[in-house]
């Protein structure tokens, strides 16, 4: 009995052992297997947050329309800004047909005084007694606005007064005094941005009167006959071939005035247009 029971023992501790060996392999194959899950899903993780090198664009049509016609506009604002400039260079020192007049075409960039005279300055002005001192268009709340000489500038240009609330009266080629047989040129400042005696011009009626008072005291009397708003240019620089003419038939004394008007060019450092206004002795 004690025999059986030894080798009895024996068996099951033999099989005992055996159990306790596979369990072991079968935890040891569970770890493996347990480990290559997580590597892989480790894996399958970092495949997951991988960016791609390369993004989809999607661009919608109305996209494509909108900068279409954003660039269609943009090259056709700058075409136009690049005519202009070389436009007015171009006309810049081009002859005019009288008398190698030029319109003046560059008010606000000169130099000038914008000092306003005083009652007394405007009293103490003396000229002499054949030359024109005073300047009145009584319509527009103009009186005695002093009048100066003024030849040619640069380019052969009609130069303005130098003080913004003068009028100038051209002594140059084709330009006579008042009163005499032929026409006086007038030219001053003028432009909406500005306080140039002439600012107010382009309201000035057909039919209204201008008086010129010369040194010695005589006054003569002048009618607006035609006035004409010009493009600068070519529309302006054609007109000015009106100036050193008669407006009128069978008049022989006449008055022809021009000042800037119209727009204000920024680029350009000057107005749009040029006004003329003609007037007959009366």
């Amino acid at each position: 009995m004690t025999n059986i029971n030894k080798s009895t023992r024996k068996g099951v501790g033999k099989v005992e052992k055996k159990s306790s060996i596979s369990n072991k392999s079968i935890a040891k194959n569970s770890d493996k297997s347990a480990k290559k899950s997580a590597i892989n899903k480790s894996d399958s993780k970092s495949k997951k947050l991988k960016l791609p090198l390369i993004r989809k664009v999607h661009i919608r049509p109305t996209y494509l329309i909108l900068s279409a016609v954003v660039t269609i506009l943009a090259i056709f604002f700058i075409r136009v800004s690049v005519w202009e400039h070389n436009y007015l260079a171009a006309m810049e020192g081009s002859a005019r047909d009288v008398a190698a007049i030029e319109v003046n075409e560059t008010t606000a960039t000169e130099e000038v005084d914008d000092t306003e005279p005083t009652e007394q300055q405007i009293v103490e002005y003396v000229v002499a007694p054949d030359k024109p001192r005073y300047f009145s268009i009584p319509y527009l709340g103009i009186y005695n606005a002093r009048i100066v000489e003024i030849g040619l500038k640069g380019q052969n240009e009609m130069a303005t007064p130098y003080n913004i609330y003068d009028v100038g009266w051209f002594t140059g080629s084709g330009s006579v005094l008042p009163g005499q047989n032929g026409v006086t040129f007038i030219n001053a400042h003028g432009g909406d941005l500005g306080y140039g005696i002439f600012r107010s011009l382009p309201k000035l009626p057909v039919g209204e009167v201008i008086k010129i008072e010369m040194g010695d005291g005589r006054v003569y009397t002048y009618k607006v006959v035609e006035k004409e708003f010009k493009e600068l240019g070519e529309d302006a620089n054609k007109y000015m071939s009106n100036f050193a003419f008669a407006p009128l038939s069978g008049t022989t004394n006449t008055l022809s005035m021009v000042t800037c008007t119209g727009d204000w060019w920024e680029s350009q450092q000057t107005y749009s247009q040029r006004l003329f206004v003609r007037a007959a002795l009366q």
